[in-house]
Protein backbone atom coordinates (compact mmCIF):
# COMPACT_ATOMS: atom_id res chain seq x y z
CA UNK A 1 0.00 0.00 0.00
CA UNK A 2 2.83 2.37 0.68
CA UNK A 3 3.99 1.96 -2.94
CA UNK A 4 0.55 3.02 -4.10
CA UNK A 5 0.62 5.96 -1.70
CA UNK A 6 3.98 7.06 -3.11
CA UNK A 7 2.58 6.83 -6.62
CA UNK A 8 -0.40 8.94 -5.55
CA UNK A 9 1.93 11.63 -4.19
CA UNK A 10 3.99 11.52 -7.39
CA UNK A 11 0.83 11.87 -9.47
CA UNK A 12 -0.28 14.81 -7.31
CA UNK A 13 3.04 16.58 -7.81
CA UNK A 14 2.86 16.04 -11.56
CA UNK A 15 -0.67 17.43 -11.70
CA UNK A 16 0.28 20.33 -9.41
CA UNK A 17 3.14 21.26 -11.72
CA UNK A 18 0.84 21.15 -14.72
CA UNK A 19 -1.88 23.08 -12.87
CA UNK A 20 0.54 25.81 -11.85
CA UNK A 21 1.23 26.47 -15.53
CA UNK A 22 -2.49 26.69 -16.29
CA UNK A 23 -4.19 29.96 -15.30
CA UNK A 24 -7.71 29.22 -16.45
CA UNK A 25 -8.64 25.70 -15.34
CA UNK A 26 -9.27 25.09 -11.62
CA UNK A 27 -10.01 21.37 -11.98
CA UNK A 28 -6.36 20.20 -11.99
CA UNK A 29 -6.06 21.46 -8.41
CA UNK A 30 -9.00 19.26 -7.49
CA UNK A 31 -7.06 16.32 -8.91
CA UNK A 32 -4.12 17.22 -6.68
CA UNK A 33 -6.38 17.24 -3.63
CA UNK A 34 -7.84 13.88 -4.64
CA UNK A 35 -4.46 12.23 -5.13
CA UNK A 36 -3.15 13.55 -1.81
CA UNK A 37 -6.29 12.36 -0.03
CA UNK A 38 -5.83 8.93 -1.62
CA UNK A 39 -2.22 8.82 -0.43
CA UNK A 40 -3.19 9.76 3.12
CA UNK A 41 -5.94 7.13 3.18
CA UNK A 42 -3.58 4.42 1.92
CA UNK A 43 -0.98 5.24 4.57
CA UNK A 44 -3.64 5.11 7.30
CA UNK A 45 -4.85 1.74 6.01
CA UNK A 46 -1.29 0.39 5.94
CA UNK A 47 -0.73 1.56 9.51
CA UNK A 48 -3.98 -0.06 10.65
CA UNK A 49 -3.04 -3.34 8.96
CA UNK A 50 0.41 -3.31 10.57
CA UNK A 51 -1.13 -2.62 13.98
CA UNK A 52 -3.59 -5.51 13.53
CA UNK A 53 -0.77 -7.91 12.67
CA UNK A 54 1.32 -7.04 15.71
Amino acid sequence: MRNTACRAVAQASLVATTASLDDEQPWPLLLVAGWLTTAADLVQQADAMEAALV
